[in-house]
């Protein structure tokens, strides 16, 4: 499993990958907002002219288990959810959708040998395919070498690794987003030296 991630709300993604930055931080800020009881009511009063908000937040709820605790005499609140499920969702779309982004920009001939982006290939495949590795082709013949290991920091990935769970077992949401993060500075790198 991937190490505990740092991440910093300063982070400003190359133009390509801009649309996986945005998905991220609002995927965190919908869950943090979402599970506010004063939102929460607010949505409520406001469903009754559009009652497709209601039952939007229903669903959103029920996904996410969300509990609400208030505190009435120390004017508190806890909110406990599960995102587990949510986050796989996000992880999978940001996976898949950081791999097609670099794939068919103008900069995937610099970085399509990478060993970072045969990495993230995999990820994306086991995104894409009932979020499992699977490192056979249609004849069953293996598509990895058999001691071949693909590294991206901490994590390798090997044939060890087939049928097992892509999102949450090996990397997390907060994972690909620090992938990208290291593709977008990547590309910016390459933008500095075509402008020199």
């Amino acid at each position: 499993m991937e190490k505990e991630v740092n991440l910093d709300i300063n982070t400003s993604f190359h133009e390509v990958l801009r649309d996986i930055e945005n998905i991220f931080w609002f995927y965190i800020f919908s869950n943090n907002v979402l599970a506010d009881p004063n939102i929460q009511d607010l949505v409520k009063s406001k469903g009754v002219g559009a009652p497709y908000l209601l039952s939007m937040l229903d669903k959103y709820n029920k996904w996410v288990n969300l509990h609400i605790e208030i505190d009435y005499i120390n004017n508190k609140y806890t909110s406990k959810l599960n995102v587990l499920n949510s986050s796989i969702v996000i992880g999978k779309i940001m996976a898949i959708s950081t791999y097609e982004l670099l794939l068919s920009s103008e900069y995937c001939d610099s970085i399509k040998n990478s060993e970072e982006f045969k990495f993230l290939r995999h990820v994306r495949n086991g995104a894409a395919h009932n979020n499992k590795f699977y490192f056979k082709n249609k004849k069953g013949e293996w598509t990895l070498k058999e001691n071949e290991i693909i590294k991206w920091q901490n994590q390798e990935i090997s044939r060890k690794l087939q049928d097992k769970t892509v999102f949450n077992d090996f990397i997390s949401f907060s994972g690909i987003f620090l992938l990208a993060n290291h593709f977008s500075e990547e590309l910016k790198q390459i933008d500095k030296i075509i402008k020199t």
